[in-house]
C-alpha cells in the first residue's frame, strides 16, 4: 500500500520528525499543543526586512494627575451616622462640647488643610515616636492625621466654636457667612500661612481633652496696619495673623447675630492692650489629642521628639495655602472661596488673551 501523501508543512516537519501514521483505518489523532519552552517563548523580533521602514517604539510618559477640586472633599467630610443619640463609645470616648438637641444643627466654621504627602509622613512619624515614648506612661495619644483605616485626613484651623443652629436660622447663617467672608467688595483675599515651629499642648476645659497643636503665622506683611507698624517700631510684637484675625472677627460678628458664642472671646476682652497680638497667637492646627493632662513629663517628651533641629526646620518650612473657608452645617459642607489676587469683587479681574 502506498504511503499517504500529506500536504507539506515545513514547521510541523521541522519540529516533529516522526513519520506520519500509514494506517487508513485509524486516522492519526489531532495534534496537542506543545508545552515546551520553545512554544512558550515569544517569537524574536526579526527586525525590518528589505523594503520596509522601521518605526520607533512609542514611549509613554507618566503625567501627574490634576488635584481634586475642593468641593470633592466636601462630599465625604462627614461619617455615617449610626445612632440618634450621643454615644462616646463610637467616637473614641469623646463627648460633644455642645450636647445635641433635636431641631438644632451642629455647625462649624473652619479652614481646611490637606498636608502634602511629605509633610503628612513627617508629622505621622513624629507623632508615632511620641506615642511609643508615652506608652510606658500609659498615655494614649490619638492622631488627627489618619483614620482608623490609616487613610489620610485633612486638618483644620477653627474660625468658630462648635455651634448649634436652629433649623429656622441655619440657611440665613450660611448666607451671612458667605457675605461676610467673600461679598460686598470688601472680602479678604487668599493668603498663605506658615508653621512657626512651636509645637505645644493646649488643654480645653469644655472638651476635657488636651490637643497637640502647631502654631501658625501669616507669611504676608502687606496687610500690616499703620497701628501695628507703629507698635513694631516701638518694640512691641505685631499681630502675627492679620488675615486670620480679620476672618475670625467677621465670623464672630455673624455668630453673635445668631445668638451663638464667639471664638477666642478671652482675647477680645483684653482690649487694645495686647488684644490683637493675643488673638493672632491663638490660631493653630491640631495634629493629635489625648485625655491626659499636659504634665511636665509629657511636655518634655514632646520637646524631645519635635524639638530636634532637623524636625523643627522641616516644620518651620510647612506652608498652608488659604483660598477659602468651610462652613459645615449638619453633614453638609459649603466652600466659601476667598478673593484671588488680581481679581476684583464679583470675580472680575484682568482677562487673558481669550477674554476669560
Amino acid at each position: 500500500m502506498p504511503l499517504v501523501d500529506y500536504a507539506s508543512d515545513s514547521d510541523a516537519s521541522a519540529s516533529n520528525p516522526d513519520p506520519p501514521d500509514t494506517d487508513t483505518d485509524n486516522p492519526p489523532p489531532k495534534k496537542k499543543p506543545r508545552t515546551g519552552t520553545a512554544a512558550e517563548s515569544p517569537p524574536r523580533n526579526p527586525g525590518p526586512g528589505p523594503g520596509t521602514t522601521s518605526t520607533p517604539a512609542s514611549t509613554t510618559t507618566s503625567t501627574p494627575l490634576p488635584p481634586l477640586p475642593a468641593a470633592f472633599h466636601d462630599l465625604y467630610a462627614s461619617t455615617v451616622r449610626t445612632t440618634t443619640r450621643d454615644d462616646p463609645t463610637l467616637h473614641q470616648g469623646r463627648t460633644r462640647q455642645t450636647p445635641h438637641v433635636p431641631g438644632t444643627w451642629p455647625s462649624h466654621v473652619y479652614i481646611e488643610w490637606h498636608p502634602p504627602p511629605v509633610i503628612h509622613s513627617l508629622l505621622t512619624e513624629l507623632i508615632s515616636s511620641l506615642q511609643e515614648e508615652e506608652q510606658q506612661q500609659r498615655v494614649e495619644i490619638t492622631s488627627f492625621l489618619q483614620s482608623d483605616l490609616r487613610a489620610p485626613l485633612p486638618l483644620h484651623i477653627s474660625l468658630s466654636r462648635p455651634l448649634a443652629l436652629p433649623t429656622a436660622s441655619k440657611d440665613g447663617f450660611l448666607t451671612d457667612v458667605q457675605g461676610a467672608v467673600a461679598g460686598g467688595g470688601g472680602g479678604i483675599a487668599a493668603f498663605e500661612l506658615r508653621c512657626s515651629g512651636r509645637v505645644e499642648w493646649h488643654r480645653t476645659v469644655e472638651s476635657g481633652r488636651s490637643f497637640l497643636v502647631l502654631r501658625v503665622h501669616s507669611t504676608s506683611t502687606s496687610t500690616t496696619s499703620s497701628t501695628q507698624t507703629a507698635r513694631a517700631t516701638a518694640g512691641e510684637d505685631p499681630n502675627p495673623n492679620t488675615e486670620l484675625t480679620g476672618l475670625l472677627r467677621r465670623c464672630n460678628a455673624v455668630v453673635a447675630r445668631h445668638g451663638q458664642p464667639g471664638l477666642y472671646q478671652w482675647a477680645e476682652e483684653a482690649g487694645e492692650e495686647g488684644g490683637d497680638k493675643k488673638l493672632g497667637e491663638a490660631f493653630h492646627v491640631s495634629i493629635a489629642w489625648s485625655f491626659a493632662e499636659p504634665t511636665e513629663e509629657l511636655v518634655a517628651a514632646t520637646e524631645r521628639v519635635f524639638g530636634g533641629r532637623e524636625a523643627r526646620t522641616k516644620i518651620q518650612g510647612v506652608q498652608i495655602p488659604v483660598d477659602g473657608v468651610k462652613v459645615k452645617i449638619g453633614n453638609v459642607v459649603t466652600h466659601v472661596a476667598l478673593q484671588q489676587p488680581g481679581r476684583r469683587a464679583g470675580g472680575k479681574g484682568a482677562r487673558n488673551l481669550l477674554g476669560l
